[in-house]
């Protein structure tokens, strides 16, 4: 019998066996009221991790959707959109805004380097209702940016932060209403740990009500974001309800959102904290192990990933690391993105892939292709790990 791979890669990641038990259900009608139930208790049990208490939409999309969903959605005419960037999603970010013809800037900052408060004040006091983009957690280097500061320099010039989320939620502390944080997009594939396929944007009653107030129709149709106040959202909740009854705007794949509320449902059981501090120890673990390798973060001291390590390599080309871990050992980990797919190596410590298991697995299996390849080691990575791990 041939071994069953361990994927390690950012996403889509392990998933918990009960998850994939909740996909073999039969389908549901996505208009019934069954599945409307389903589908209020999915949203509820989003909102606890998002942190607010308004209104998450989810979307038959990927978080690069619900990025332009939310993008698209807002009242972007005569706007222009703020992303700083050190990584491929912050640019990703920017050209989904040229790609709807907004006005972009883009402060550029080297891959892996903080983002500079300072200029990024000083950007959007060049502008009126800017929308301010950032990355919460750059999957391309395994870095995380602070979010503490931006709502209040966005809001002071009557604009939106609108925060990438999708590598992030579920396994790092967001905590919407309190950052201020006026449009989070996520997706169910990631920290979550639950399959690809849905994604979410969570939105402030501030970026309603300029959904609401927007001085030109929205970009496209499918993902508006106003069809969900439209035409599910309860009256008593601030629905518009323009058909006269509760009717979602798209058809759901019922069994991913059955699948999506079965793994909020583990995560409620485990304790989002709990949650959290898991995810913290896997990361330390891991760049414990790492250094035992002869590996160093490309994210710098402090703002390191509770979620995925990106790792630079010194003597040894990461893609003939990569095929040796998948073809002799059936670990898959991702590579560098951009420019770095020579040099760096990507692993994942989130939802499932989070736990001592896999990462021990995955550690013991890349010390072993590196003595292969001529690396000698004089300290067991693996315990590095556990040394990391119950230090915390």
């Amino acid at each position: 019998m041939t071994a069953v791979a361990l994927q390690m890669e950012p996403g889509p990641t392990l998933v918990d066996d009960r998850v994939i038990q909740a996909l073999a259900a039969p389908p549901m009608y996505h208009q019934s009221a069954e599945f409307a139930e389903v589908m209020d208790e999915t949203c509820e049990l989003l909102r606890r991790i998002y942190g607010t208490a308004g209104e998450v939409v989810v979307l038959p999309a990927s978080g690069r959707g619900a990025v332009e969903s939310a993008l698209a959605s807002a009242d972007h005419v005569g706007r222009t959109l703020v992303v700083p960037t050190n990584g491929t999603f912050g640019r990703m970010m920017a050209a989904i805004g040229r790609s709807l013809g907004m006005r972009v800037v883009e402060l550029k900052h080297d891959s892996g380097q903080p983002l500079a408060v300072s200029d990024i004040k000083a950007e959007l006091d060049r502008h009126d209702r800017p929308v301010l983009g950032v990355v919460h957690n750059e999957t391309s280097t395994g870095m995380v940016n602070d979010l503490a500061e931006y709502a209040d320099l966005v809001h002071r010039r009557d604009g939106l932060l609108l925060v990438d989320a999708v590598s992030s939620l579920g396994g790092t502390a967001i905590d919407f209403d309190d950052l201020g944080i006026d449009l989070c997009a996520s997706a169910a594939q990631k920290s979550v740990g639950a399959p690809p396929g849905l994604a979410f944007v969570a939105v402030s009653e501030r970026a309603l009500g300029e959904i609401e107030g927007r001085s030109r129709p929205p970009l496209g149709y499918y993902l508006d974001l106003l069809r969900w106040w439209d035409q599910w959202v309860p009256l008593e909740k601030r629905g518009r309800l323009k058909s006269g009854y509760r009717r979602l705007p798209w058809t759901m794949p019922t069994n991913l959102v059955v699948a999506l509320r079965r793994a909020l449902e583990l995560t409620a059981e485990e304790g989002i904290e709990q949650r959290w501090d898991r995810h913290r120890r896997s990361g330390t673990g891991l760049r414990a192990a790492m250094a035992a390798l002869g590996m160093r973060p490309v994210a710098p001291p402090g703002a390191e990933s509770d979620t995925v390590g990106a790792f630079r390599l010194t003597g040894v080309d990461a893609p003939t690391l990569r095929r040796g871990l998948a073809q002799r050992h059936r670990v898959h980990i991702a590579g560098g993105m951009d420019g770095d797919a020579a040099t760096v190596i990507r692993i994942a410590h989130m939802a499932e892939s989070a736990r001592p298991g896999p990462l021990l697995h995955t550690i013991a299996a890349i010390a072993h292709e590196l003595n292969d390849l001529g690396v000698r080691v004089a300290t067991d990575p693996t315990q590095e790990f556990l040394k990391a791990w119950c230090a915390e």
